[in-house]
């Protein structure tokens, strides 16, 4: 990687004064110029999407979703997430850097293709499907086949059914699988892999496993069909089958590549945030080896939690705890060098376990449940070899077998390895309704955890009549709506 990293962020630079001059008219944070592109070579534009979509998804990960997951809890009156209150411009961000790096990835797929440039059109794709699958996850139906089409001067594009993009992601990403080779040239500025044609394509149909997850609720979609045929073929659909081949941003820890918590100061990266009172007692009852990783401890030697969702004075006096405190964010999640992932080995072997518990896959769901938990313990590089890991899995509140193989136990310990895995948690919770999270008694919405989030101001500001239409069609832009693939509150 460190001889990827000064190149990069020279490249950065220069993409972002490129693309900020966009001659596009008043929705210019989705259609840019594509013909800003056309003299760069396609893989160029790789690293950029990589480090911006990651970094923003896990700021605002850290920002949002924590404080919805009950990772963490904001006592001051900064931030009211916890209490499922939110500013209008709150989502603009998200909105913008993952549209304009996904038509960054649009562009790149094009150019790729002129050439007949087999893996950086994977690639490409790939990419793609992973920012545009957190946009639509995250505010439901948003604009898709029309959003990429400024030089068609299409400025006002339509929003998009959640089903119907969702089945274009699937596509693209077993295309995706069939693209990666070898015995191509695979030129790029990979973040990830360091252009590595065979771990792209276990990403690809990693990603894709994922996704069908996500809408295995949905009949219409065959999920079940779809896994066990990537399952049953693991040599034509290959997965992740190590931690090494897992999807993260490893960071030399050299400027300019480092983990960007590093510049935040202590306060701002924990501030008035106290980890939450759920995960610690889960994590407690099960005496998890990750809980050092994860947090600090209090003065008297304890991993302690507050509750979510009670008035900024009751936080402040529980965080207080007695004049003992309660647990903060680990600081070495901060260190420069701490790699954030993208897609994980585990969650990859949850998603299998889930699948072979509802009998999708002929597999032993145990065994692809400790696989997990085992690769999240690695992952998080605490020790597990020796009787560690065995004493854990053999635990009466860890053990998956018989009446204890259930859906919520499943769900718990992959609550516990998604911690600062993006917003994986709060789509797994919509889609499951698990873990079982305490609703506190100050939260607003109708006291339901958010659904959704609400549409941009720009979208609301420059693209009218379409989001009208959109708000109309799916029963309002408020949180409270459930995207298409959601269990139903």
């Amino acid at each position: 990687m460190k001889n990827v990293s000064a190149f990069f962020y020279t490249l950065l630079s220069i993409l972002t004064m490129v693309s900020t001059s966009s001659c596009t008219k008043n929705f210019d944070d989705i259609n840019t110029d594509p013909n800003r592109l056309t003299a760069v070579a396609p893989g160029t534009l790789l690293a950029p999407a990589q480090f911006d979509g990651m970094w923003l998804i896990t700021k605002r990960a850290h920002r949002i979703n924590n404080e919805l997951m009950q990772y963490s809890v904001e006592i001051g009156s900064l931030n009211d997430f916890t209490r499922y209150v939110f500013r209008e411009n709150e989502f603009d961000a998200i909105w913008s850097t993952l549209y304009r790096r996904a038509n960054d990835m649009h562009e790149m797929y094009q150019l790729a293709e002129k050439i007949n440039d087999a893996n950086n059109m994977g690639a490409a794709l790939v990419m793609r499907a992973w920012l545009v699958s957190n946009l639509t996850d995250m505010f439901g139906e948003i604009p898709y086949t029309e959003a990429f089409r400024g030089k068609e001067e299409l400025y006002y594009p339509k929003f998009d059914s959640q089903q119907s993009i969702y089945a274009s992601l699937l596509t693209d990403l077993k295309r995706a699988n069939d693209l990666f080779s070898e015995t191509k040239p695979f030129d790029s500025s990979d973040l990830i892999y360091n252009n590595d044609p065979v771990k792209w394509k276990r990403f690809a149909n990693s990603l894709r496993l994922r996704l069908l997850m996500r809408v295995s609720g949905k009949e219409e979609m065959d999920a079940p069909a779809q896994i066990n045929e990537m399952f049953s073929n693991p040599d034509k659909f290959p997965l992740f089958g190590s931690n090494d081949d897992e999807a993260m941003l490893r960071y030399t820890g050299v400027k300019p590549f480092i983990n960007q918590f590093f510049e935040m100061s202590d306060s701002e990266f924990n501030g008035n945030k106290r980890m939450g009172k759920h995960l610690m007692d889960l994590m407690n009852s099960t005496v998890d080896g990750r809980r050092f990783r994860y947090a600090t401890k209090n003065t008297a030697g304890a991993y302690v939690g507050i509750p979510s969702g009670y008035t900024e004075q009751e936080g402040v006096e529980m965080a207080a705890n007695n004049g003992i405190g309660t647990s903060r964010y680990a600081t070495t999640l901060k260190a420069d060098d701490y790699p954030l992932p993208i897609l994980t080995w585990s969650e990859v072997n949850f998603c299998l376990s889930e699948a072979a518990l509802k009998g999708w896959i002929a597999a032993d769901a145990q065994t692809y449940y400790n696989k997990g938990i085992e690769a999240s313990w690695r992952q998080w590089r605490c020790t597990w070899d020796g009787t560690a890991g065995t004493n854990y899995l053999n635990r009466s509140t860890v053990r998956f077998t018989g009446a204890t193989a259930t859906m919520e136990r499943l769900m718990n310990q992959k609550y516990i390895a998604m911690f600062f895995s993006g917003f994986e948690a709060w789509y797994d919770y919509r889609r499951t309704g698990l873990p079982n999270l305490p609703i506190g008694p100050a939260v607003e919405n109708d006291r339901i955890l958010p659904r959704r989030f609400e549409y941009p101001l720009i979208v609301k500001a420059t693209n009218k009549e379409n989001y009208e239409e959109v708000s109309s069609r799916i029963g309002g832009d408020n949180l409270r709506v459930d995207v298409w693939w959601a269990q139903k509150q």
